[in-house]
């Protein structure tokens, strides 16, 4: 019964909070209008397409990503949401050593994916007051693991990762390095043109944030025609179902509402980081559509996240996450509902004075 030790293994667990309490803890773009929606949904769709599998390994999907990209459709390759490119990046490791380094903190999905699969995690913290790489340590331990992933813009950091500091370490590293850009629309920075130069480079994209579109499934990997051939190998041959693909390119022209979602949300964002900072919390530096906040001490972290359930607001706890025992993450939302953020956490501070 060997199997049963499945049930061992952690998972990524979410509270199913329903749709009647402020969501503040999925960071999805909250400031796209329902015009743009409506018009998503004017998107042609053929009948008779939804009778067939799709082309397998998505070509036709692969060069409109291409085309808005501005690379080789070559390098680019559909995946059903960002997560399943990492779990598929991961599998990479099941055919060397079984090894892989996590850069922490950060997004929790990788490691799960790489457990789930038996491969052997460790870690490379982030420096302690900044959050910066510690690319000097990286790399000295690099060649010892098969696939390397690092988030940039750093979840739940906030912060980005210099240029030269991931040049520094693909040049000096035979491993995979897996580059999580979930973020990146919201930074309006990308690493995508390194593909060119570096074979062992491999940059995870989504449409779920920026674009509002998390529950159509859809993502692309970015990568060296290595990367992309063992993709080839590795991925189911029909993995996204043909209306969500019809709904991304209808996207792809509406793309003003994203960047003028983004003009709003940043407006938003500077106004939380004030707020929070006025409250005497510690909010990192954001580049992405949330903010993560020190909240003074883990127990406090665990009060405060109560108090703001209690008035309907679901954020993050990050107490369990290395170097964030004391952080919350909060999505930013539109003005109206981040000043009734602001004052369901000064109400909740203030009821932790009394």
């Amino acid at each position: 019964m060997q199997w049963r030790n499945v049930l061992a293994l952690n998972f990524y667990e979410e509270p199913n909070v329903g749709f009647r309490i402020y969501r503040l803890h999925f960071n999805e773009n909250l400031f796209l209008p329902r015009e743009y929606y409506e018009k998503l949904l004017n998107a042609p769709l053929d009948p008779d397409m939804i009778r067939y599998y799709t082309e397998p390994l998505n070509p036709t999907f692969n060069e409109a990503l291409a085309k808005y990209l501005n690379v080789n459709a070559d390098h680019v390759f559909a995946v059903a949401g960002g997560d399943e490119g990492l779990r598929l990046l991961m599998q990479f490791a099941l055919h060397g050593s079984k090894r892989a380094l996590i850069i922490e903190p950060t997004y929790s999905m990788p490691r799960i994916l790489a457990e789930s699969m038996r491969i052997d995690v460790d870690q490379a913290l982030l420096k302690p007051d900044t959050y910066d790489l510690d690319m000097d340590k990286v790399v000295k331990i690099g060649n010892s693991y098969d696939v390397i992933y690092l988030c940039s813009p750093n979840n739940p950091t906030g912060n980005l990762f210099s240029k030269e500091s991931i040049e520094y370490l693909l040049s000096r590293v035979r491993s995979l390095v897996i580059i999580d850009e979930a973020y990146a629309e919201f930074a309006r920075y990308s690493l995508i043109g390194l593909v060119r130069d570096y074979d062992n480079l491999a940059i995870v994209r989504t449409f779920s944030k920026a674009w509002g579109l998390a529950s159509l499934r859809v993502g692309y990997v970015v990568a060296s025609d290595t990367v992309i051939n063992g993709l080839n190998r590795l991925s189911l041959p029909h993995n996204i179902p043909y209306p969500s693909m019809a709904l991304v390119l209808r996207a792809l022209e509406l793309r003003d509402y994203v960047e003028r979602s983004i003009d709003e949300m940043i407006k938003v964002r500077e106004y939380m980081i004030r707020s929070l900072r006025d409250l005497d919390l510690r909010p990192l530096y954001s580049v992405t559509n949330f903010v993560t906040f020190h909240a003074g001490s883990p127990s406090r972290t665990n009060k405060v996240y109560d108090g703001l359930f209690r008035r309907g607001f679901v954020i993050r706890n990050l107490g369990g996450k290395v170097l964030c025992e004391d952080c919350l993450r909060v999505t930013v939302p539109p003005a109206p509902i981040a000043a009734e953020f602001i004052r369901a956490l000064e109400e909740t501070l203030d009821e932790l004075r009394e």
